[in-house]
């Protein structure tokens, strides 16, 4: 009865949410026909990201409900075709709750910079502002913030949480083995361990530290201030929160003006301004000429073909090969740009889309351009290329592999579990979750360790040209700052895409060329159908709410990557 009444619900609601996509679907379509705001002469670009911002949208016209979802390269395109707009008068930035790689600011920088050559000025105005919110706020002219009590600054510097899970897992019986070859691969130490080993600690507090240093140098020079002073606010001042008044003594904004006395002051009204959203860059009608590729590869990486809905998705050998059809297809295209943002993932799958960017490098200069992080298996695809150019935030190399056994025999001990595996082979039922992993069988996975690490250094000694000491010596596991590893050779040179365009270019030997970005974006409805998440949201109505052993494994598996060789970074950097 049950069943039936379940499947009975299932029927209703499925052409329920129907109906709701199709509306969905129309609403959206409705709104990028008729959405296009005309802007009045002298109005002001309002810079107003918030939330979560990606290097780069896979969604075409995203916006629904009223609700648009910009990228990191979406606003720097818009921020220079507004220096050369007779309408725009000048800018505003306001952001709110902005989370955004560093690298990404950087890439903003850069347009901004292009953007203040046109001589139209630039303000900033807020009242809660966050770290990332104030980075961005420091490239204005000038910077006004609310005087009331309750607004506030957070700056808070640089920090990694990385949570560990070995007491819980001793708790419920569960024991993670932890196979790794690079003494710093402290990936699987979270749950194997209950911090972090000296030497990983230490790796990571170089390369963090690093980090800390290029945002006390940003805020000094755009505030003008000496990076002594701008490290005493964030280590010596009293309370969490910055009052605005403090924020104006120390320096950090230069009036107090509530939101209303800005917009007066400067002739900011609802006709006289645009959201960096609603702003729309008019294309040319029909690009000419040789054009530069630029591919962004975002993300983990894993099987799968994942868009980016505006944020990270994945990167899979599935998804480049596509793109690089798309490349070969447009004759116009001379060179390559790929834009890396991805802690690593799958060693199987980084080395997949690493032959592949090999072949599309037999036919075109292919020149990487480092987002925020490009380690472990972000950086094994970087090796693939003519050129590295990184950040100056980028966190890299991270040479290293691991692989996490769970061990749930004594789990099943305490829920009355216990298996019986009836085999025939040496290894059958190796991986059962509920019973204890064989010591030769840990062996054995212990020197496929060693040959996965051993191909991932051979990957990059061929590529950078290092002797086996020296791939071994800045190997091991380690991350590095973008200065450090150009002194240790992983990257030819610290810049932002544009460098990495113009490097493309120069080794293709074109001069007079355009750009176009990769993967061309794809619609909302097209996006979610690709994502899956469709079929979860289905899928998970005929879950029934009570845990089996099989479950306890799946939820395992899904919630740490276990039982497959990964090129993967410890924590999450930006």
């Amino acid at each position: 009865m049950a069943k039936t009444k379940g499947i009975v619900i299932g029927c209703l609601v499925f052409p329920l949410i129907l109906i709701v996509a199709f509306v969905i679907g129309f609403y959206a379509f409705a709104k990028d026909v008729t959405s296009a705001k005309k802007i009045a002469d002298n109005s002001w670009l309002v810079l107003n990201p918030t939330g979560m911002l990606a290097d780069y949208s896979e969604v075409r016209n995203a916006n629904i409900f009223d609700y648009r979802q910009s990228s990191v390269e979406d606003i720097c395109a818009k921020i220079r075709a507004a220096a050369t707009d007779s309408r725009i008068r000048g800018m505003v930035i306001r952001p709110r709750m902005l989370e955004i790689s560093y690298a990404g600011i950087s890439e903003i920088a850069a347009a901004m910079t292009e953007f203040r050559k046109s001589g139209k000025p630039v303000y900033a105005q807020g009242d809660m502002i966050f770290q990332k919110d104030y980075l961005l706020m420091t490239m204005a002219d000038k910077i006004y913030m609310e005087p009331s009590a309750s607004a506030e600054i957070s700056l808070e510097g640089v920090n990694a949480q990385i949570t560990f899970y070995k007491e819980l897992f001793d708790k419920i019986g569960v024991k993670v083995h932890v196979l790794q070859s690079g003494a710093f691969k402290g990936a699987g130490e979270p749950y194997s361990q209950t911090s972090l080993k000296p030497g990983t600690l230490a790796n990571y507090r170089q390369a963090l530290g690093s980090r800390y240093e290029l945002i006390i140098r940003d805020i000094a020079a755009r505030r003008k201030l000496s990076p002594e002073d701008v490290k005493d606010i964030l280590e010596q001042r009293a309370d969490y929160f910055i009052s605005s008044a403090q924020a104006q003594k120390f320096g950090l904004v230069d009036s107090l003006l509530s939101r209303d006395a800005f917009e007066n002051s400067f002739g900011i009204s609802e006709k006289k301004s645009v959201a960096i959203a609603d702003y729309e860059v008019k294309q040319s009608i029909v690009p000419t000429g040789d054009r530069v590729a630029v591919v962004y590869l975002s993300g983990n990486i894993m099987p799968g073909y994942t868009p980016s809905m505006g944020t990270e998705a994945s990167i899979s050998a599935q998804k480049v090969e596509k793109i690089i059809q798309e490349i070969r297809a447009d004759k116009a295209v001379k060179a390559v740009v790929v834009r890396i943002n991805s802690g690593g993932g799958s060693a199987l799958e980084s080395e997949l889309i690493y032959q592949k960017l090999k072949s599309l490098q037999q036919t075109y200069p292919v020149v990487v351009s480092m987002g925020g992080v490009a380690a472990s298996g972000g950086y094994y695809i970087s090796s693939a290329s003519n050129y590295i150019i990184a950040d100056e935030y980028t966190i890299t190399g991270s040479i290293g592999v691991i692989m996490m056994i769970p061990d749930g025999e004594g789990l099943g001990r305490k829920i009355g579990v216990r298996n019986q595996n009836i085999s025939f082979g040496k290894y059958a039922g190796a991986f059962d979750l509920f019973s204890k992993p064989d010591p030769e069988f840990l062996n054995s996975l212990q020197r496929n360790s060693t040959a996965v690490y051993t191909e991932f250094k051979a990957r990059v000694a061929d590529n950078r040209k290092y002797t086996d000491a020296e791939i071994e010596a800045i190997a091991q596991g380690q991350i590095w700052s973008a200065a450090d590893a150009k002194t240790n050779r992983l990257i030819d040179e610290i810049g932002g895409l544009n460098s990495a365009i113009a490097k493309a270019a120069s080794l293709a030997k074109i001069k007079d060329y355009q750009t176009v970005n990769f993967p061309e974006p794809i619609s909302l409805w097209d996006a979610i159908r690709k994502s899956g998440s469709w079929s979860r949201a289905l899928s998970s109505m005929k879950k029934i709410n009570i845990l089996t052993p099989a479950q306890i494994q799946e939820y395992i598996d899904h919630s740490i990557i276990t039982n497959e060789w990964l090129y993967m970074m410890p924590f999450k950097m930006d």
